[in-house]
């Protein structure tokens, strides 16, 4: 559906139809008011006792481009939605009227776009890359994607991953320096095992 809102400064007609991303179904408690970006598809060891998340579904590596899109769209619809702000008379700010708006109206408003106004509501800074083990990716791939964020989301000051301590140990000091340049701030890495084995 087409809508027409306009700020004191030009008139905007936006589509928010159909407004999508891919995310996957889990997060670090801590990562509760992040931008969830997936990187990855399930899981490449997916024989953790404690995590049943991915049984079933085969890994998968996204193409940095395919992800390009989605944080393409996420900042599309963050320029639409501070839009839909002003038409609401808040300034461009994402206040709880925009998001009471929004989920009043989810018919309208898609699960994606609703996701978008949260994370924004809650400051819009920081953004966790999915699913169970990112660093698995090519550095140069991860580091595309971390300096893309970075600059199609300027908001964000934190980026983390979640990573298996055996993929960890496999990159050089080198390649961690590359990422904390393009921008990963931290790594989740839990624990596969309690057996000191």
């Amino acid at each position: 559906m087409k809508y027409e809102f306009t700020n004191p400064k030009r008139q905007t007609s936006m589509n928010l139809d159909g407004v999508s991303f891919e995310q996957g179904p889990i997060r670090p408690p801590s990562e509760a008011a992040s931008l969830l970006i997936r990187s990855t598809r399930n899981c490449p060891w997916n024989r953790c006792a404690f995590c049943h998340c991915y049984r079933g579904s085969a890994f998968e590596l996204r193409p940095v481009e395919e992800i390009k899109k989605d944080i393409d769209t996420v900042r599309n619809c963050t320029d639409e939605l501070r839009e839909i702000s002003w038409q609401l008379g808040e300034g461009g700010r994402i206040s709880r009227l925009v998001v009471s708006h929004l989920w009043r109206n989810e018919l309208l408003y898609g699960t994606s776009v609703r996701t978008i106004a949260a994370w924004l509501y809650y400051g819009g800074e920081s953004v966790f890359l999915q699913d169970a083990n990112s660093i698995i990716m090519k550095t140069a791939d991860i580091a595309a994607v971390l300096r893309y964020i970075r600059e199609r989301l300027p908001t964000v000051t934190r980026i983390t991953s979640y990573g298996r301590s055996k993929t960890a140990a496999k990159k050089s000091v080198e390649e961690y320096r590359v990422l904390r340049e393009a921008g990963l701030s931290r790594i989740h890495i839990g624990l596969e095992s309690g057996g000191d084995r």
